[in-house]
């Protein structure tokens, strides 16, 4: 499987976490599954989705030449730190942005591997 596709599921798997999480949190605490929420997690797949992201994207672009694989990954990232802002004062703020973050990460890496295809880009 190559790191586009690890992205993406990554990426989609984030953003279902955080649109689920406000919703679940009740029932993940009683069902012992607290550690799903714990703010470790969410930094781990934070990291983990930079590190993909920012590795794959970045040397497919020095194939492809389109920026807009960057852009949406860049956006992304914005979203996150967003979502960790305390500067948005509404009640879903981290579930909306962490999500809407998720979804550009994992629509660069989908639009990156049609891309990377398209011009012979190495798969990794």
């Amino acid at each position: 499987m190559s790191l586009d596709r690890y992205g993406m599921v990554l990426s989609i798997g984030c953003a279902i976490h955080c649109a689920v999480l406000p919703v679940a949190l009740s029932a993940m605490t009683t069902a012992g599954l607290a550690w799903v929420a714990s703010e470790e997690l969410e930094w781990a797949i934070l990291a983990c989705t930079f590190l993909i992201g920012s590795t794959r994207l970045v040397q497919s672009y020095l194939h492809h030449r389109r920026a807009e694989c960057l852009l949406l990954f860049a956006a992304g990232l914005l979203a996150f730190v967003c979502a960790k802002s305390e500067s948005f004062d509404f009640a879903y703020n981290e579930a909306v942005f962490m999500t809407v973050g998720g979804l550009l990460i994992a629509t660069a890496h989908f639009r990156n591997l049609r891309l990377s295809k398209a011009c012979c880009v190495p798969a990794l």
